[in-house]
């Protein structure tokens, strides 16, 4: 199989964001089933959108519930009766029929599609939850629609929001003068006095996409009640410019861990993509340069160039910050806790954890609880005991 199914062509950003949106599911599914009897999922914004493939494969709706049928056919067989909900919410009535039609086709998941309004469906939405775990997928096409102070409801359920935060199309419109812009933006961040907080941090030096995503991440913290809030960037396919960023609240560490795994994977696919991309537009231009074919086609790369790992190299120096924070801040913390705190920047990984606190443990700065010597990865039954403040200097 091609890295870019045919339907994704010229909707690169859309396939990685769907390779994140079926990895999480899976991972998010199988954990609540591990100790629950039954999982919500909720897709806000349904469409499908701009399909090429007649059974939906290149939807949200078609890949989230193709994972899904299969996590319920697997605990079948295992023995494990769990109950797995759906449900999809859409506007316009034409995409609505093409999803209803879809949805009704599903017999081994529970499955219900409302035409309306995200915001205005907010109640029964909630009544459809009930008590249940869910994951609410809110991914609309630009910022209106879901606006903080009105989806407070959902969020103050027991489960997990990703939220697509369309940096392009806010970013664009950000310093318009209109009013009713000027509204919509208020609703989007939850109330007023966002822009006097974005304001302060670029008078601290925070770059702009950075300072408006962190206001954003912080109103949702205390908005739902959140421990973590975190998010992944998607690129424009041909350019290092963001697209959007996939935003993400849990009130579990685990849920970091596991969205920070789900990131590597699909980091490491939109680079391949946005590589070979890049190829393919090279062969072309030198085809209509010379008016002969490319016989060496395209080869694939590894992902790993410069401007990603720039970006990586910065977050982990934001993340060593945190970490000599966080335990100059503690004497005794749990590596789980830890592990959320110090994951809850972008592009971090367990492996950069686990390297940092075993450089730290063989200073005599840090002790970890139930760690053998040998043993270097941390795991839920550690504990660590900070001997001395560390400096960032040291590992």
């Amino acid at each position: 199989m091609p890295l870019l199914p045919e339907a994704y062509k010229g909707r690169e950003q859309t396939y990685v964001k769907h390779i994140f949106l079926e990895n999480y599911i899976v991972r998010v599914a199988y954990n609540i089933l591990s100790f629950r009897d039954d999982f919500v999922f909720v897709d806000g914004f349904s469409g499908p959108w701009k399909s090429k493939d007649e059974s939906l494969e290149d939807t949200s709706f078609g890949r989230a519930t193709s994972k899904l049928i299969k996590i319920q056919r697997g605990l079948l067989e295992e023995g494990n009766a769990k109950i797995i909900r759906c449900l999809f919410i859409e506007n316009n009535k034409h995409r609505f029929e093409n999803l209803d039609a879809a949805v009704t086709s599903l017999d081994e998941i529970k499955a219900r599609a409302i035409h309306g309004d995200f915001e205005d469906q907010i109640p029964e939405i909630v009544k459809y939850i009930g008590n249940s775990f869910s994951l609410v997928f809110i991914d609309p096409t630009g910022w209106k629609g879901f606006g903080l102070e009105n989806i407070k409801p959902i969020l103050s359920l027991k489960g997990e929001v990703i939220i697509n935060f369309m940096f392009d199309h806010i970013n664009r419109f950000m310093n318009h003068p209109r009013p009713e812009t000027a509204e919509t933006y208020d609703q989007l961040f939850g109330g007023k006095g966002w822009f006097s907080e974005f304001q302060a941090l670029i008078d601290a030096g925070v770059e702009r996409e950075e300072a408006v995503l962190t206001v954003y991440k912080t109103r949702l913290k205390k908005m739902g009640g959140y421990k973590y809030v975190t998010s992944t960037r998607i690129k424009h396919p041909s350019n290092n410019r963001t697209y959007f960023h996939l935003v993400y609240a849990t009130r579990h560490p685990k849920g970091i861990i596991e969205f920070r795994d789900v990131e590597k994977k699909s980091s490491n696919i939109q680079e391949q993509v946005r590589d070979v991309l890049k190829q393919e537009n090279i062969i072309k231009k030198r085809q209509q340069a010379t008016g002969m074919d490319d016989l060496l086609g395209v080869v694939e790369q590894d992902g790993n160039n410069a401007a990603f790992e720039a970006e990586r190299a910065n977050r982990l120096a934001q993340a060593k910050e945190r970490l000599c924070l966080v335990l100059q801040s503690n004497k005794m913390i749990s590596a789980e806790e830890l592990q959320g705190e110090i994951l809850e920047t972008p592009l971090i990984r367990k492996s950069d954890l686990n390297e940092w606190i075993h450089t730290l443990r063989e200073l005599g700065i840090v002790k970890v609880e139930n760690m053998s010597e040998r043993a270097k990865a941390l795991n839920r039954s550690h504990t660590l005991h900070i001997i001395s403040p560390p400096k960032i200097d040291q590992f």
